[in-house]
């Protein structure tokens, strides 16, 4: 069966009546895939019917093999390859819900996440960003423990910026018929620019401590890619909102100068962990290190843009 943006629907069904519809975008990660899976098959969530929609965005590790494990509908996304924005857009095209639930195959939802979650929209909340934890132990690399205390931070994310990652959220279907989908073809920071747009068009967001996954940090090349990968995207995103010049000549500034040690001191209290505590100086100096990487990436993404201009 053909259906529309270039998908194929190559296993699993719907109701006739959906109340939820939770969308899972995999890229090469098979393993993670069937975690997040098993975990999502035993919600105790009695509030009405729900759909899992599962869309591989151009893996060569086989993800169709572990979702055939489960009752679910599984998409390929071929029109553009590693962008999760893009993966989200084609599950959400082809949902049923009326609460559209994007949850990453690297997590591992809570047995009450979803009860939670849908709890939270229901009380009047258009946008619900649930907690992500990282699960990290003394034996975690710098590395680890440096994504742990740094990334993700839904909470800040939605009471201080008016954000949120996509990574746990759950959103109303009559948002996206207002706001529209993702943008196309981005690898990163497309969360952050739809929410906000969001937020900005009059919806409630709201964090919710309780519809929480647990998520497993990155090693240091992951991690280095996914940093840089961020940075390289932020001029894009200044541009969108008419403040480039003012962020490139901060970010400029900052990626020479050593990460500010109160600010970096406060996020390593956050945590609840004695041994990240414990090894603070060494994550400081990693954290300057990222900053510096980070500054690179900013300064390749602006000169990628100006040469799109000319």
């Amino acid at each position: 069966m053909k259906l529309p943006g270039d998908l194929n629907l190559t296993a699993g069904h719907k109701d006739s009546h959906t109340d939820l519809s939770i969308i899972i975008p995999v890229l090469n990660n098979a393993e993670g895939l069937r975690r997040t899976l098993t975990a999502v098959s035993k919600q105790r969530y009695t509030g009405g019917s729900f759909e899992t929609i599962v869309v591989d965005n151009g893996s060569d590790d086989n993800p169709e093999e572990a979702a055939d494990r489960f009752d679910v509908i599984y998409l390929e996304e071929h029109r553009h390859l590693s962008s999760p924005y893009s993966a989200r857009n084609r599950g959400i095209e082809a949902s049923k819900g009326e609460i559209i639930v994007l949850l990453d195959a690297t997590c591992v939802p809570d047995p009450d996440w979803l009860r939670e979650g849908v709890k939270a929209i229901k009380q009047g909340n258009d946008i619900v960003g649930g907690d992500v934890v990282f699960s990290v132990t003394e034996e975690s690399t710098i590395s680890e423990l440096y994504d742990s205390i740094v990334n993700v931070r839904m909470e800040d994310a939605i009471k201080r910026r008016n954000v949120a990652k996509s990574g746990n959220l759950f959103i109303k279907k009559s948002v996206f018929d207002s706001v529209g989908l993702f943008p196309e073809g981005l690898r990163s920071g497309g969360d952050i620019r739809w929410t906000g747009k969001a937020h900005k068009s009059g919806f409630k967001l709201f964090f919710s401590e309780d519809a929480r996954v647990t998520i497993l940090p990155r090693p240091l090349r992951p991690l280095l890619k996914k940093q840089w990968r961020v940075a390289r995207g932020h001029p894009v995103a200044w541009r969108e909102r008419k403040t480039f010049l003012k962020n490139f000549i901060k970010k400029g500034i900052l990626c020479v100068l050593p990460v500010n040690p109160a600010t970096f001191l406060r996020s390593v209290r956050r945590s609840d962990h004695y041994f990240i505590r414990r090894k603070w100086l060494r994550l400081f100096l990693f954290g300057c290190f990222i900053r510096l990487v980070m500054g690179i990436a900013v300064f390749y993404g602006t000169f990628q843009l100006l040469r799109t201009e000319e």
